[in-house]
């Protein structure tokens, strides 16, 4: 009796052993498809954004690697700027490859205020083949309503480089843009809706969802008191400053910032077909379905032979050129795939297909046709 009763616990104990190391090589997953997180880091008081600025400036200091001749404006903007330093010279007169005509651009962030530094972005414009070693002069930068919010200057960094001699170069990245840190010096204070709204403002989520908006706006309520918050929508929750926050916004944003709210994911694949990369959110669920998927290649070789006249005829060596065509097309046998409903078990199946990242956009969009892939498609 005792031992029956020891293998049966050692027994009982390996089952246990084997249970636990499954269950550590399982993704831990909560009860639901929900995520806990901040306020603040799924919403943004409305209104309260950067604004987009952009100007048109002249990059100087280039080695031989800025515009042509050809670029007509960038002559012309030589020509004013020499004009404005009291120098006259003509348009023919200008023959420098060392200056290229640039767009400038940078965004202001919210409650930006006059003399604050921003990073700015130098695009060239003309046939200039590399901003490498150039300094932007002074450049107004403008906003939509064509006011001059901030000026930018200073050497641009390219984080790349292009070297060559003799026709033979070697290029590290693109060159023809770069940044300048902190090269805007900000003109004018940024006005807010935020300073004009005591008494209430709009959250708006960044990932319009109407389950999180009724989460977003219970928290508000729980911690404020019954009122604060009213969902209008999948994206706006609107707050009502309680009576103890009047004249007290920012306050109040700084204690709800960090409450605790429950997000819920998004069914969603993000494709981009560019650079063949396929991204799965979560809670993405797949019916049961059978794929094939062929490959039709096209192989064109050209074989270039030298062809010698006959030596007692009168004629010409010629070239001689013979292409050949092979199309080919392989494909897999019907694969069956049964349904997952966890996104590692999504992987696992789409993984069993031994299919490449590029083939595997096509299927993802064939199973969402045909229903089997329960999520929205984003294709980029």
């Amino acid at each position: 009796m005792t031992t029956i009763k020891r293998v049966f616990n050692l027994t009982c104990a390996a089952l246990l052993a084997g249970a636990f190391a499954v269950s550590l090589s399982l993704p831990v997953r909560a009860a639901d498809s929900d995520m806990i997180v901040r306020v603040k880091n799924i919403a943004h008081v409305q209104g309260v954004t950067g604004n987009q600025l952009v100007g048109y400036g002249v990059v100087v200091g280039l080695n031989q690697t800025g515009d042509s001749t050809s670029v007509i404006f960038t002559s012309q903007t030589i020509q004013n700027i020499l004009q404005s330093f009291g120098l006259s010279v003509s348009q023919q007169e200008v023959r420098t490859r060392d200056v290229a005509a640039v767009m400038v651009t940078a965004t202001l962030p919210p409650f930006a205020h006059s003399g604050d530094n921003v990073d700015v972005v130098v695009s060239a414009m003309g046939d200039a083949t590399s901003l490498q070693g150039g300094t932007l002069i002074l450049t107004e930068l403008r906003a939509a309503n064509n006011l001059v919010y901030a000026t930018a200057q200073g050497p641009i960094s390219v984080g790349g480089f292009v070297a060559g001699n003799n026709g033979s170069s070697i290029y590290q990245n693109f060159t023809g843009a770069g940044r300048i840190p902190n090269g805007a010096v900000i003109a004018r204070n940024m006005d807010t809706p935020l300073d004009s709204s005591p008494n209430g403002f709009n959250y708006v989520l960044t990932t319009p969802d109407y389950r999180t908006a009724a989460d977003l706006a219970s928290t508000l309520n729980a911690r404020f008191g019954r009122g604060t918050a009213t969902p209008l929508d999948g994206e706006t929750v609107h707050v009502s400053l309680p009576a103890n926050y009047s004249g007290q916004t920012v306050q109040f944003l700084a204690d709800a910032s960090d409450l605790p709210v429950r997000e819920d994911e998004l069914a969603k694949v993000v494709m981009n077909e560019r650079t063949g990369t396929v991204v799965f959110g979560g809670d993405i669920k797949l019916a049961p379905c059978a794929i094939a998927q062929g490959n039709l290649s096209i192989t064109i070789s050209t074989n270039n032979q030298v062809v010698q006249p006959n030596a007692f005829a009168r004629g010409q060596t010629a070239l001689q050129s013979n292409s050949t065509i092979t199309a080919q097309q392989k494909g897999k046998q019907l694969t069956f795939v049964a349904g997952a409903t966890t996104l590692n078990s999504v992987v696992r199946a789409l993984n069993a297909l031994g299919v490449s990242p590029r083939d595997l956009i096509s299927i993802v969009q064939a199973l969402r046709k045909a229903g089997s892939l329960q999520a929205d498609l984003e294709i980029m």
